[in-house]
């Protein structure tokens, strides 16, 4: 079965042909169709367009601390992502992977690199348009931008449009919230900050011995943005009006907050104990002084407050999309107990969770990814003539979005074939059995096929190796 990309039904059963990494033919083969170097049975199985993550960050260390590039690599192709937007890396490196990437040197995603490079020249509102035009010669693909002054903003903003680049802003508490962005044309924003901020009666309520530089107090605070009394609905309708008539898109990453409305579950998720790399692990440990780190003494209190507050953030999010937002899909992970792709899949959930059909949370992914990106054209559908970038998944994602988990799902089986957990299953019937299965058998870049299993098999086999240096070098 295929799933096109674009929110319509699945449909199937079809051939897919891959000719000169472009999707030459959909339909039945024929014997007129040139002889394939490979192929790949799908049957029983869904296709689906290579998955865009529009919020991520190329990685090779976490804390000064070296980790394998490869190993986060790895984990995004074997959660169906073909296409990455890096949104804050080491420029020079994340230059240098691009190259790689697309020339096919290294096993990895496509890569959209999204600098803040354009800072480098100044941050006067006078300095700005050349540092923006230094980014542009330097080849980024975008501007990261963070929350700063209106008139640094309008600066940035401007020049960007006249250099023709894209931009992703993470609005902080200051002077600009989302409807000065809308305003000046911003091309993403991404989490959530600023967009609640736009609609309050005033300002956030904080405590008088708030320190926003403190990781504790910044994120414990987030998390009661939208359960503010001076909130003000009907102005932030307004707001989300605003930011659809002047087509930004909204990359919410709620996967990257998540572990603060249920720290248990997000410490203890089973795919911890095999692919954890130890260098992650460390630097998810609680510590002030680095991001993210922030689980000193998580009560129940902060919880509840970010669980409410998800309530109110998925409720704006379906909002949006009613009125004619677009969504993108990004995991933001390497934080907060977020593991690289399956972070993106946990997104992908939570988006179904806040009441969007998995053909849409799908289109997210895929469509609406490409879209973001400018790519839209060539990339995120299962179309003749558009890239080759397509997953070939165990399972249908359709019924169960978690069968694109790498780690894979339990599944019921009765004579040994697959069948729903609502069947009519009769109690001590020995031929039913529970299985594990799912994940994502081939994830395709390009044209270029690559065998999900062997990477989370390498994968593995790289967590070990470094737990055991690890724990040579402690004796």
């Amino acid at each position: 079965m295929v799933v096109y990309g674009n929110a319509r039904p699945a449909y199937g059963p079809t051939d897919i042909l891959v000719q000169d990494g472009l999707i030459a033919k959909i339909g039945r083969s024929s014997p007129s169709d040139p002889a394939p170097d490979a192929v790949i049975d799908g049957t029983g199985k869904y296709v689906l367009p290579g998955l865009v993550n529009a919020h991520m960050h190329l990685q090779d260390e976490r804390g000064d601390v070296p980790q394998p590039l490869q190993y986060e690599m790895n984990l995004y192709l074997a959660s169906g992502v073909t296409t990455v937007r890096d949104v804050g890396s080491d420029w020079a490196k994340s230059k240098q992977w691009r190259a790689q990437s697309n020339a096919h040197t290294m096993v990895a995603p496509r890569m959209l690199v999204y600098s803040t490079l354009w800072m480098s020249k100044g941050m006067k509102p006078a300095q700005i348009p050349e540092g923006v035009r230094f980014a542009k010669a330097e080849g980024v693909d975008g501007l990261k931008l963070f929350g700063m002054d209106r008139d640094q903003a309008e600066a940035v903003l401007d020049e960007a449009h006249k250099q023709d680049l894209r931009t992703a802003v993470h609005i902080a508490v200051e002077e600009t919230n989302a409807k000065d962005y809308a305003e000046l044309d911003v091309t993403s924003i991404e989490h959530f900050y600023g967009v609640a901020d736009a609609a309050l009666d005033g300002i956030q309520h904080f405590p008088p011995d708030h320190n926003a530089s403190n990781e504790i107090h910044r994120f414990g605070r987030a998390g009661e943005l939208y359960l503010q009394p001076n909130l003000n609905r009907e102005k932030l309708s307004d707001v989300l009006d605003l930011m659809v008539n002047h087509k930004v898109v909204w990359c919410p990453t709620m996967d990257a907050y998540v572990a603060s409305r249920d720290l248990i579950r997000a410490q203890n998720v089973p795919w911890l104990r095999d692919y954890l790399h130890p260098t992650l692990e460390e630097y998810w440990k609680p510590g002030l002084e680095k991001h993210g780190s922030y689980f000193f003494g998580w009560t129940h209190t902060q919880e509840v407050r970010w669980q409410k507050d998800f309530q109110v953030w998925m409720g704006l999010l379906r909002e949006f999309s009613n009125k004619g937002g677009v969504i993108t899909v990004g995991d933001d992970a390497g934080f907060i107990y977020n593991l690289y792709g399956f972070g993106y899949v946990r997104e992908l959930e939570l988006m179904q969770e806040a009441g969007f059909e998995p053909l849409e949370v799908i289109k997210h992914a895929t469509a609406n990814g490409a879209k973001l990106l400018g790519m839209d054209d060539r990339l995120g559908r299962i179309r003749e003539g558009y890239i080759a970038d397509l997953i070939v998944v165990n399972g249908n994602p359709l019924d169960n979005l978690r069968v694109l988990n790498p780690y894979g799902v339990d599944i019921v089986t009765l004579n040994g074939q697959p069948v729903s957990n609502y069947a009519p299953l009769v109690p001590g019937d020995k031929n039913i059995t529970l299985v594990h299965g799912g994940g994502i058998e081939w994830t395709i870049k390009d044209g270029i096929p690559y065998h999900v299993p062997t990477l989370m098999k390498e994968t593995k086999e790289m967590v070990t190796q470094a737990r055991a240096a690890l724990a040579k070098k402690a004796k």
